[in-house]
C-alpha cells in the first residue's frame, strides 16, 4: 500500500541520511516529502535533487534561548500546517518538531540520533522523550529514554559513506584541489549550537600552529564556518558542497573540531584529529577511537599533545592502506545502516 513520508531535514547530513532511503521509497511508488530547514548548505544539497521539499525559514537570530525558542515555536507552527495539508503516515528527522506534531496528530514520529543524551540534554528532554522510536547506534547512551531506542550495530553516516553507496571520484575534485601533491583538509566549525555552550574547539592561535607543522608536506585547504582572518584566505576550501566528502577521501590527513566530518573521515578510510572538549564524552567517536583505532581525540589544553599527533601521522608511510584496512574491519562487523531504518520506518507505517 503507498505511503507517506515525511523527512525532516535541518543539516547536509540529514539531507544525505535520507537520500538513499527516499530513493528507495520513491521507487516502491511511496511519496516522500522533504522539510527542509533554510540553511545555504543544505538548500544547495536539496535543489540539486529531484526531491520534493518545503522550506522553513529559520527564524533563529543570534544564540539567546528566546530566540532559539521563538524559532522552535515558529516550527511547530509551519510544520502543524503541512502535516494538516500532506497528511504523512510517518515522520523521521532530527528535530523535536516533529515529535511534538506528531503526539498531536497521533502519528509516527522516528528520531536518527548518534550522540548520547548527556551530551544533547535539551534535545533529549523535548524530543526524545517524545518520540516513538529513536534510532541510534548500540553504543549511545540515551539514558532515561532507553525505552525509546532502536540500536543497531554500525554508524548513522555510513547511510550515505558506506563504499556501498559512496564511490570517490577524483574528477570531481580536480578543478578545487591539487591532486598532484599531498593535502590536508582543516574543519573549522562555529560552535554555535545550544550544546556548543562552554566547548572550546580550534582558535585562530591553534590554526596557526597546525598550518605551520603541516605546510612543509603538503598543501593546506580550510574548510570553516567562522569568518577566518584574512591572512588564511589562501588556504579557503572553495569547492561545491555535494563534492566535499570526494576531497576528504583523497586527503592525507582531516584535522578538525567537528564531531559529525569526523566520523565521516572515519568511514572514508582518513587519518583524522579532533580538537575539541567533547573528547571523551560522545560515545561514537570514544568507540571509533579505542576499538577500532581510526581516529585521535585530543582536549584543547592539550595543544603540544595535538602537535606531535600530526608529527607522527606526517611520519608514518603506510597511513591510507592501514585506515583503509581498518575502516573494511569495522564495516564487516556493522550492519547496513540505511536498509536497517528504511525497515524501521516500513514497520511504522505498517
Amino acid at each position: 500500500m503507498k505511503k507517506k513520508f515525511l523527512f525532516y531535514i535541518g543539516h547536509p547530513a540529514h539531507f544525505y541520511n535520507f537520500s538513499i532511503i527516499s530513493k528507495k521509497l520513491l521507487k516502491e511508488n511511496h511519496d516522500v516529502l522533504l522539510v527542509v530547514r533554510d540553511r545555504n548548505i543544505v538548500i544547495d544539497l536539496v535543489k540539486k535533487s529531484n526531491f520534493n521539499y518545503i522550506l522553513i525559514k529559520n527564524k533563529k537570530k543570534g544564540n539567546s534561548k528566546l530566540s532559539l525558542i521563538w524559532s522552535i515555536l515558529y516550527r511547530e507552527y509551519i510544520i502543524f500546517k503541512i502535516v494538516l495539508k500532506y497528511k504523512p503516515d510517518i515522520m523521521a528527522g532530527t528535530d523535536i518538531v516533529i515529535t511534538h506534531i506528531g503526539k498531536l496528530f497521533k502519528i509516527p514520529s522516528i528520531i536518527l540520533c548518534d550522540d548520547d543524551s548527556s551530551v544533547i540534554p535539551m534535545f533529549a528532554a523535548l524530543g526524545m522523550r517524545f518520540a516513538t522510536a529513536v534510532v541510534c547506534p548500540n553504543i549511545c547512551n540515551i539514558d532515561p529514554y532507553d525505552n525509546k531506542k532502536i540500536g543497531y550495530s554500525g554508524l548513522q553516516k555510513s547511510t550515505y559513506l558506506n563504499p556501498k553507496y559512496f564511490k570517490p571520484n577524483k574528477d570531481f575534485i580536480k578543478d578545487y584541489i591539487d591532486l598532484n601533491k599531498k593535502y590536508f583538509i582543516i574543519r573549522v566549525v562555529e560552535l554555535t549550537a545550544h550544546h556548543d555552550d562552554g566547548i572550546n574547539g580550534i582558535n585562530d592561535i591553534v590554526l596557526e600552529k597546525i598550518i605551520n607543522k603541516l605546510e612543509p608536506y603538503g598543501n593546506i585547504y580550510i574548510s570553516s564556518e567562522r569568518v577566518l582572518p584574512s591572512k588564511y584566505k589562501k588556504f579557503s576550501l572553495n569547492i561545491p558542497v555535494d563534492k566535499i566528502h570526494h576531497a576528504m577521501s583523497y586527503s592525507d590527513l582531516f584535522i578538525s573540531d567537528s564531531q559529525s566530518m569526523t566520523v565521516e573521515c572515519c568511514l572514508l578510510g582518513v587519518p583524522s584529529i579532533r580538537f575539541s572538549d567533547f573528547v571523551g564524552k560522545i560515545s561514537v567517536l570514544e568507540e571509533l577511537e579505542s576499538k577500532y583505532k581510526l581516529t585521535y581525540g585530543i582536549l584543547p589544553k592539550d595543544h603540544n599533545k595535538l602537535l606531535e599527533t600530526i608529527t607522527n601521522l606526517l611520519d608514518r608511510k603506510s597511513n591510507r592502506i592501514e585506515w583503509l584496512k581498518k575502516r573494511d574491519k569495522m564495516l564487516d562487523e556493522m550492519v547496513d545502516v540505511s536498509e536497517f531504518i528504511y525497515n524501521v520506518l516500513i514497520k511504522y507505517t505498517n
